[in-house]
């Protein structure tokens, strides 16, 4: 067996996969269709293979026609479990430790990218969101990540002259909102390297830019830092669940809101992301309760977005995840191709949004903050909110009116 993943397998899966193939001769597609499985159950703590394999249902059978009933009748039993909401309950990963990190200050060509929504057409409803990438790779192991799959794991890279470099960046006409968390946490490291300072800078310059720092950690000190109103601080929020079984290291939901909550006292713009959501058992207590705190805690207009999306993954990160073998229960799921990458299907996608959308009191659907779907079909809009944008200009437009009212309200209240 000459699959690339073939080899990262313990001994024992080895093993048994080569007895497996002497005794039905499996083609090469057969093969990896085995070899992938032995990975998913692996880091789904649901194996070893040779449970999913029923050879009874084939004694009777002879040639190929072995092989095709014993792998079929496997993929059956393993798409049956992708099917389900995923069990957690029995899941219960080695506590992550962390990693130790070098600090690397390096130089850039490159500072400016764009959200990794599909290039061309318009198969996901896209913001046209820039990217800043000033840091480098993240300290929190969340299984479901991509940063895993592009980054060397031990070195935090943060651009050399950050703030001359900033001073010099001439943005692109249409560019109007910036996201820094594309590469790394944005608020992770604070201010430790400098660039909320630097960010500053670039804030000032363009005082209608929205510079969004998103974060999964419970960082507050940065507040002592006299930063532009237009650099807006958002959270990502998950299920309890979520973050203790997948977001490893990460602050805990509390820690999440209290955070945010600091930040609004001190009378910063902040939103929420509730992303990514994932169809587990139990979801929609998890997320109805994180939703019903999140409307307690805050009033509407205090916050400038509130965004939902789900697990989404590249074939990039799927080999890396297959390859690491960290335990992780992400990909027990029905992965279905979508607009080149993978993730629910669309009627599972449909009902997460609908539910989290409806909790919200009909006082938080009046404008502010502004709800949308982050990469996700453009078929999903209309039965989640009620409402859909013909294309992602549309749609860019819709968002930068609220966002700028947004500023322009805190503004006026100074």
């Amino acid at each position: 067996m000459n699959h690339p993943l073939f080899s990262t397998l313990p001994p024992v899966e080895q093993h048994y996969l080569m007895q497996l193939d002497e005794r039905y001769h499996f083609s090469f597609q057969q093969q990896r269709q085995l070899i992938v499985s032995a990975c998913d159950l692996a880091m789904w703590q649901l194996g070893p293979l040779e449970k999913w394999i029923d050879e009874e249902k084939v004694v009777k059978l002879q040639g190929k026609a072995q092989a095709k009933t014993l792998v079929a009748d496997h993929l059956n039993k393993m798409q049956q479990e992708r099917e389900k909401p995923t069990n957690y309950q029995d899941f219960n990963p080695d506590t992550r430790l962390p990693d130790k990190f070098q600090s690397l200050f390096v130089s850039s060509d490159t500072l400016m990218g764009r959200c990794p929504c599909p290039v061309e057409g318009e198969k996901t409803r896209c913001c046209n969101l820039k990217t800043l990438d000033v840091v480098q790779q993240c300290a929190f192991g969340c299984s479901y990540c991509s940063i895993q799959s592009f980054y060397n794991s031990h070195e935090i890279k943060v651009v050399e002259n950050l703030s001359k470099r900033l001073q010099e960046l001439q943005l692109d006409e249409d560019t109007w909102h910036i996201g820094t968390g594309q590469s790394s946490d944005s608020l992770l490291w604070g201010n430790d390297y400098g660039t909320l300072d630097a960010l500053s800078i670039l804030a000032s310059r363009y005082p209608n830019l929205i510079i969004e720092l998103k974060t999964k950690s419970k960082r507050s000190d940065y507040l002592g830092l006299d930063l532009p109103l237009n650099i807006v601080s958002t959270w990502s929020l998950n299920a309890p669940t979520i973050i203790e079984k997948e977001e490893h290291l990460a602050a805990s939901l509390q820690g999440r809101l209290d955070a945010a909550r600091r930040a609004r006292d001190k009378g910063r713009i902040i939103g929420f992301h509730l992303h990514p959501m994932v169809y587990f058992e139990g979801w929609q207590e998890e997320y109805g309760s994180l939703i019903e705190q999140v409307t307690t805690m805050f009033l509407p207009e205090e916050l400038m977005m509130f965004s939902l999306g789900t697990l989404t993954f590249t074939k990039a990160v799927l080999r890396q995840l297959r390859t690491d073998h960290y335990p992780t229960r992400v990909l027990d799921m029905d992965l279905t191709s979508a607009a080149g990458k993978y993730s629910y299907p669309l009627e599972i996608k449909q009902a997460m949004f609908s539910f989290a959308y409806e909790q919200f009191p009909s006082s938080w659907k009046q404008g502010s903050p502004f709800f949308y779907l982050c990469m996700e079909d453009p078929s999903l809009w209309m039965p989640t909110f009620g409402y859909s944008y013909p294309n992602d200009k549309a749609f860019e437009a819709a968002m930068k009116a609220s966002y700028q009212a947004c500023l322009e309200r805190k503004r006026d209240r100074l």
